[in-house]
This record gives structure tokens, sequence and C-alpha cells, in this order.
């Protein structure tokens, strides 16, 4: 009998195991590792006066109505530009392409970027403003890191992902300034939003 009942609880375990393996959200992982990066001393973008009143970073709820197939429209051999940053600075980027979807049956097509930090890791810089901006979230928009394989006419647009710039968090850091044509005339509740 004992052997059963130690035989049932390695069953029951195991099968807990992977269903939650199974059920892992990326965006949640993503969301966990931003926030231990934040509260680590060592890894933190805050010094340590700001860590003393850090109180951690909110996220609106995971919505898969925010996960969007976008077609990208690429446009090689767009010059090199400087993009303006706060703390009147800039920084050099490239216009990829434009990515075009649709949220609420909306239509909308905004602009990709890339650079050479981007390049190297097969991501392309997506910026955006809507009309929970100075709200629910930071009144200079949100940012996205999207994923391109380098060949497809399609990219994902998880605004799930979405995340403020670090300028959010502290005075210190000079971050891209969302260009006023990458409006989304939305809500867009998704991402990381203020407490």
């Amino acid at each position: 009998m004992k052997k059963f009942l130690f035989l049932l609880a390695l069953i029951s375990f195991f099968s807990c195991n992977k269903t939650q393996i199974k059920n892992t959200n990326p965006v949640e992982d993503l969301r966990a590792k931003k926030m231990a990066e934040f509260v680590d001393p060592t890894k933190s973008p805050l010094d340590v006066e700001e860590l003393k009143t850090f109180k951690g970073i909110a996220f609106f709820d995971f919505d898969e109505k925010y996960k969007v197939k976008a077609t990208l429209t690429k446009m090689p051999d767009m010059p090199v530009f400087d993009m303006p940053h706060s703390l009147n600075r800039t920084y050099k980027y490239q216009k990829f392409g434009e990515a075009t979807f649709s949220l609420f049956d909306k239509k909308f097509t905004l602009p990709v970027y890339t650079n050479e930090n981007l390049q190297k890791d097969s991501l392309l810089f997506f910026s955006f403003t809507d009309l929970t901006n100075g709200k629910q979230t930071y009144g200079g928009g949100k940012y996205m890191d999207v994923h391109y394989d380098g060949v497809s006419n399609e990219i994902e647009l998880d605004f799930n992902e979405s995340y403020f710039p670090y300028c959010a968090y502290s005075h210190r850091y000079s971050c891209p300034i969302v260009p006023k044509e990458n409006h989304i005339a939305l809500e867009i509740k998704a991402g990381e939003k203020y407490k």
C-alpha cells in the first residue's frame, strides 16, 4: 500500500510539473526577469538612492488581443539618421521599414527602426504613444523590441511586451523620443503601466 501511495505521489508530482512547464507564458518570464534585474544592485539601471524608493514595476494583465501579426514593408538602403533622444542627445538609427497591422478593427502603419546594437540580436525597434500616456502609462510613450528572422515579410507585435524606457524610472537616462506620427489612437492596455 505504501509503495502504491508513493508511486501515486510521484505521478502526481511529475504531472503537475509538466503542466507548469506547458503553461509557462514567455511574457511572464520576461517580466519576472526584468523585475529581478531592477532590484539587483549589480544589474539595476537604478542607482542606490533610486533603489531606496523603487516600488516595483506594474503591468497590465496579459491579453491575447494585443498580440498581432503585422505586414512588414522593408525599405532597404534608407539613410542612417540622428534619432532625437531626451537630454538633448541623438543616436544613429536607420528606418528598416513599416509595419502595418490591425488592432480592434483599426488599421495602423508605423515605422520600425534598427541600429548597430539591435542588428546583432536580430531585433527591430518599435515605439509608440497611445491614449493611456500620462494617465495609466508613461507620458513619453512605450517601446518594443521586435524579433525579426531577416527574411519574412511579417513580424509579430506583442504589445504585452511593451515597456517604459529607463527615463520613466530615472532622470539620468537619455531615451528615444517617440515621433508624433507613431501615435495609436486607442488605449493600449498592455505591457508596463503605472502602479
